[in-house]
C-alpha cells in the first residue's frame, strides 16, 4: 500500500508541471542528444541551461540517479529502493527505515517547456503557491515549488537537466530524519548525485 501511495504522489506531483496527472509518453524510450537550446526556450524569465544532458541512464534506469550508499550516507538508512510507474514514465522512490519518510525522483518526459513552465505560471500569478530559485545545484538551475501541501519536512524541487527537460525530486520525511526541518537540503543532495551519474554518462 505504501508503494502505492508513494507512487501516486510523484506521479501527480511531478505532473503539476503539466496541467494533470494524465502524461501519455511511452518510458523507456531513449533520450534524443541534446541541443544547445530548445527552440522557443528558455521562457518566461526562466534561466538556460548551460550544459545540456543527455538522460538515457535514468530513462532506463530512474534508480541510477543515486546508489543506496549516497542515499544513506545523506540522508540515513533505507528501508527500500526501487522504481515506480508513473503517467509519463518510470522514477524511483527511496523509502527511509523506522518510518522516516520517503524521496521519489523522476524526469518531467511529460513537461517538454522544462523550468520554463515553472516561471511561466509563476509570471501569471496561478499555479504555485511556493516558487523559490536556488543557487545551481552541480551548474545547473533549479527551482523549490509547491501548489499547496507545503508543511514541515516537505520538499519539491525541479533541476533544468536541458531547457527542455527536468529532474523532479519530491522529499517528505518525517520524525527521525536528520534532514526533517531542511527538507530541501536532502534534495539538493540526491539532484547532484543524479547530476554526477548523468556527466559520466554522457
Amino acid at each position: 500500500m505504501r508503494r502505492l501511495i508513494i507512487a501516486a504522489t510523484i506521479t501527480c506531483t511531478t505532473l503539476l508541471l503539466a496541467t494533470g496527472c494524465n502524461g501519455d509518453k511511452t518510458p523507456g524510450n531513449p533520450t534524443p542528444a541534446p541541443a544547445s537550446s530548445s527552440a522557443g526556450l528558455p521562457r518566461a524569465g526562466a534561466p538556460a541551461v548551460q550544459s545540456p544532458l543527455k538522460t538515457d541512464l535514468l530513462t532506463n534506469d530512474p534508480c541510477g540517479a543515486a546508489t543506496k550508499s549516497e542515499v544513506e550516507g545523506a540522508g540515513g538508512p533505507l528501508k527500500s529502493a526501487a522504481a515506480e510507474d508513473i503517467a509519463g514514465g518510470r522514477g524511483c522512490a527511496w523509502i527511509f527505515a523506522n518510518s522516516g519518510g520517503n524521496v521519489s525522483g523522476a524526469l518531467n518526459v511529460s513537461q517538454p517547456d522544462g523550468l520554463s513552465h515553472l516561471y511561466a505560471l509563476k509570471a501569471q500569478g496561478s499555479g504555485v503557491t511556493t516558487f523559490k530559485p536556488l543557487p545551481d545545484i552541480a551548474g545547473y538551475p533549479a527551482v523549490e515549488y509547491a501548489n499547496g501541501g507545503e508543511g514541515q519536512g516537505a520538499c519539491q524541487l525541479a533541476v533544468g537537466l536541458r531547457d527542455d527537460m527536468t529532474y523532479v525530486l519530491v522529499t517528505q520525511l518525517r520524525r527521525g530524519s536528520p534532514y526533517l526541518d531542511d527538507p530541501c537540503g536532502l534534495s539538493v543532495k540526491i539532484a547532484e548525485f543524479a547530476i554526477q551519474h548523468l556527466k559520466a554518462a554522457q
